[in-house]
């Protein structure tokens, strides 16, 4: 705390009394002076307007009777008051005296007494009541007594000043000692906690005025804060030793991440090593189940081709050569799901028949709907189909046929005998397939449908079916969405965002014919 400009309060209380009191000083002395010299004048005034008002009485015989020298007589009193100055008497209207003493003043007219003061004189003029109208006595009245009252009240003031001014500056100074003291006193702890931030000091002063309260409350708020510095650093120690403490754990944790690190690591490089082992030997099992599926595939387009077979051996052949077509893209599909999870597959598009596709899983699915009793039933807009309607969407054919059998046949798989499985399309807007069964799905697995390795109930189930014919669906940029329950049974419906216009399928069936 800086001193540069500081003004101790004790001076300022000091010099507020010493002025208080020199200036009540100086206005009593003023304000006693002011009705002094007034009650002088007054005075003064008064007994010249007495002594005019009989001497003009007695001077009207000597006007009456023309008679200056009595007149002058009776004028010649005046030299027994000390403050009159002159005196002259005026007959009728004429301006020269008819009788003076001293220095003449001056003519008035006037009709009645009247008194004209000045700064150091005054003049009274009275009528004379004489025979001659206009007649006047004219005073001059002198006021220098009044200027040695105010001398010897200035003599007086003189006097008294110093002695009163030593009495205000001892009961100043006493005051000074009484209220600055404690307030220095106070500063100086101030200053000295702002410096030292020692809280312990206190101030020594005990009193039942406001300076008492103030230097009590002070010394209160000192203890407080000195109480909670006390706490502060307290805390502060305890937390540098949790920090410590903390810090030390940290540091473990960091020499046991950078180990477990260095295991991830290691481990990665192991399982990588490994993933690249299985993606080979698949790849290679790939390879020999596809060349092995050629001849289950070939055998019955040769047997075709050659004839001379019965209705029932051809379509025994050709259930043959389907089943080896469903499982070449099974064979396929293992890839195609791993390229579709990262988003890295790319579309081989074309135009697409799904009737002819859904036509073509019905002759597949025949053994499973007649072992199971299971009907299926294919329309569009709300008609049966009859094998000539068109429903073309752009896409890949292999996987729109691999996500149509497989929701089929999860539909096939999970009815009863009697059931009834639809697939239903619609060209309205967009394009829609519905694939529906009269069976609800378990409630327990409602909401992950469409997840990885969902099943339930059935001996052989992978749980990959509409977990592939979801990224299907996803990968062409159509949504697909599950409604069941056990009133409505259970429907999936995919909607294709971008279908073949009206011509288009015109021309696909133009050209088909």
């Amino acid at each position: 705390m800086s001193d540069v400009g500081l003004t101790p309060l004790g001076r300022k209380i000091a010099a507020a009394i010493l002025g208080t009191t020199l200036l009540a000083l100086i206005l009593g002395f003023l304000l006693n002076l002011g009705p002094t010299v007034y009650g002088f004048r007054q005075a003064a005034a008064e007994r010249a307007s007495a002594q005019a008002e009989l001497l003009a009485a007695s001077l009207a015989a000597s006007v009456d009777f023309d008679d200056p020298a009595a007149a002058a007589e009776s004028l010649a009193t005046l030299s027994l008051v000390r403050d009159v100055a002159g005196a002259a008497v005026y007959v009728g209207t004429s301006a020269t005296p008819f009788a003076a003493y001293g220095v003449s003043p001056a003519r008035v007219d006037v009709s009645s007494l009247t008194v004209s003061s000045g700064f150091s004189d005054m003049v009274i003029a009275s009528p004379v009541p004489a025979g001659a109208k206009g007649s006047v006595l004219v005073l001059a009245i002198s006021l220098e007594e009044q200027w040695k009252i105010l001398k010897d009240y200035l003599l007086v003031g003189t006097v008294l000043f110093p002695v009163i001014f030593f009495f205000s500056y001892r009961m100043a100074w006493r005051f000074r000692r009484k209220l600055g003291d404690p307030l220095a006193e106070l500063t100086s702890v101030v200053r000295e906690i702002s410096g030292k931030k020692d809280y312990s000091r206190r101030v020594d002063y005990e009193g039942d005025d406001e300076i008492g309260v103030l230097v009590s409350e002070f010394n209160a708020m000192l203890r407080r804060v000195e109480l909670r510095d006390d706490q502060l650093n307290r805390h502060k120690e305890i937390l540098e030793a949790t920090v410590d403490e903390r810090t030390l754990e940290l540091r473990r944790n960091q020499l046991e991440l950078l180990r477990n690190n260095r295991l991830l690591l290691s481990e990665i490089k192991k399982r990588a090593k490994a993933e690249m082992i299985r993606e080979e030997v698949e790849r290679i099992n790939r390879h020999d189940l596809k060349s092995g599926l050629s001849l289950v595939i070939g055998y019955p387009e040769i047997l075709l081709n050659e004839g001379g077979l019965t209705p029932g051996q051809q379509k025994n052949i050709r259930r043959i050569r389907a089943a080896g077509y469903r499982m070449l893209d099974m064979i396929s599909n293992q890839l195609d799901i791993f390229k579709m999870e990262k988003g890295i597959y790319t579309l081989s598009t074309s135009r697409v028949d799904l009737i002819e596709i859904v036509c073509g899983l019905e002759e597949e699915f025949a053994p499973l709907l007649e072992k199971g009793g299971v009907e299926l039933g294919i329309d569009l807009d709300g008609r049966e189909v009859v094998g000539d309607e068109f429903f073309p969407v752009t896409g890949e054919a292999a996987l729109l046929r691999t996500m149509l059998r497989n929701l089929m046949q999860n539909a096939i798989e999970a009815s009863r005998p009697g059931d009834l499985v639809t697939v239903s399309f619609e060209s309205v807007g967009d394009g829609r397939v519905h694939v529906t069964n009269p069976v609800a799905v378990p409630a327990e697995i409602r909401r992950r449908f469409f997840d990885k390795y969902v099943t339930r109930g059935k001996e052989n189930g992978t749980g990959l079916g509409t977990y592939f014919a979801a990224l299907v669906a996803k990968t062409h940029g159509a949504d697909i969405a599950l409604r069941t329950g056990d009133d409505m049974g259970t429907l999936i419906s995919i909607r294709f965002k971008k279908t073949v216009p009206a011509d288009v399928s015109e021309a696909v069936e133009d050209g088909a014919s």
